[in-house]
């Protein structure tokens, strides 16, 4: 089949064929730029409507460059045979010469039609942790928290467990935890949780707050005071983590909760009975 296809190909093939393709390719690639950054636009003027304009970019781009490479079999391979033909080829030296990207391509297909995650949002594959913000044919790009680019190929995201923090909308459930020592008021250290997580102003204040208690040990024991809240943008994730964190702290600290923190089991039982 390939030594059929091959000069018939060649044949048909002339130096204005080759820059119409090149003209393709080139158009394809242009509107494509321009989509992602109108569609980026528009995510950054209408903020509600963000997640919608982040889940047509993907397929937006994927199906142009179908009907490009489509436009340019077609162009290249005019008759139907010819056509069929060089599609067979093309499939046999992708089957035989590159497993690994077909595997890619088929995997960018299922997550597109799958939907475990969408552009912008927040989730964690393996090790790596942070938005998507490029989801392609044979690979998926995340930012993580610390600015660092990760990406994943497409088939390796298939055999792993994904976790989506936010599912398409722009909040997200934000978890902190808080340390103290193992004999504060439990009932006082849930109220100063509550209220650092109320008086924060990334809450999204119409879902609920919670805050449980847990014992801790690791060299001595204590007490973790557990907060779950609700940031209305989950870019603002660490920013919610740390403005809680500083509220409950300041106010461990105005109480006197924090000053037997780091001394031995001893010295805190002595300190706290002198007369003993």
């Amino acid at each position: 089949m390939q030594a059929i296809a091959a000069p018939s190909i060649l044949q048909q093939i002339s130096w204005t064929r080759l820059l119409q393709a090149v003209l393709i390719l080139l158009l394809a690639w242009l509107l494509i730029r321009w989509i992602s950054r109108s569609l980026e636009y528009l995510s950054v003027r209408v903020p509600r409507a963000r997640f919608f304009f982040k889940r047509l970019e993907p397929v937006l781009r994927i199906s142009l460059w179908f009907v490009a490479i489509l436009l340019l079999f077609s162009l290249l391979a005019p008759s139907r045979e010819t056509f069929l033909a060089s599609i067979a080829s093309f499939g046999l030296a992708l089957g035989l010469g590159a497993q690994d990207l077909v595997k890619n391509v088929i995997g960018g297909l299922i997550i597109l039609a799958d939907r475990p995650y969408q552009l912008g949002d927040r989730v964690r594959i393996g090790d790596a942790y942070g938005e998507i913000d490029h989801i392609g044919l044979r690979s998926t790009k995340l930012t993580t928290p610390d600015d660092t680019r990760v990406t994943i190929p497409n088939s390796e995201i298939l055999s792993r467990q994904v976790f989506n923090a936010n599912s398409g909308v722009p909040d997200c459930q934000v978890v902190t935890d808080l340390y103290l020592p193992p004999d504060v008021p439990p009932a006082e250290a849930v109220q100063v949780g509550l209220e650092a997580a109320y008086s924060s102003p990334f809450l999204l204040s119409r879902k609920p707050v919670v805050v449980n208690l847990l014992d801790g040990f690791t060299e001595m024991p204590h007490l973790i005071v557990r907060v779950k809240a609700y940031v209305f943008d989950h870019r603002h994730e660490n920013q919610m983590k740390s403005d809680i964190t500083v509220r409950a702290k300041t106010e461990f600290l105005r109480r006197g909760w924090l000053q037997g923190w780091g001394q031995t089991p001893a010295n805190l039982t002595a300190a706290r009975n002198p007369a003993a």
